[in-house]
């Protein structure tokens, strides 16, 4: 997982079918290490398939502001480039997420597909 600027992330989105970006900041001390392991094994299971990486939002307001980040920790989840959901806290199942975008589902339990848009 790598920190993350403004002037890569469409790039680093784009790259590969899905991408996971933690949003977090520096003072956020009891919560991001619980997300970090997290990111860290969901990209031991399908970093050949998913981009993982992190952002600092005092370092990066301007990207954290571009995502909806209500509050830190939360986690960015694309498919095909595209934002499919950003979600906060620390229960979240990050490879789970993952594996049911990769499968094209949708995360949160509507149980709709993610569209193609055609990428």
């Amino acid at each position: 997982m790598r920190l993350l600027t403004e002037t890569e992330v469409e790039a680093f989105i784009a790259a590969k079918p899905a991408a996971a970006i933690h949003f977090d900041a520096e003072w956020d001390t009891n919560y991001r290490t619980i997300v970090r392991r997290k990111m860290e094994e969901a990209e031991q299971a399908l970093g050949e398939q998913v981009n993982f990486g992190e952002v600092d939002c005092d370092l990066a307001p301007e990207l954290a502001n571009s995502v909806p980040v209500l509050n830190v920790p939360s986690v960015a989840y694309y498919r095909k480039g595209v934002l499919i959901a950003a979600l906060v806290g620390t229960e979240q199942d990050v490879r789970g997420g993952l594996e049911r975008i990769l499968r094209g589902e949708a995360i949160g339990g509507e149980g709709a597909t993610i569209p193609d848009r055609g990428q």
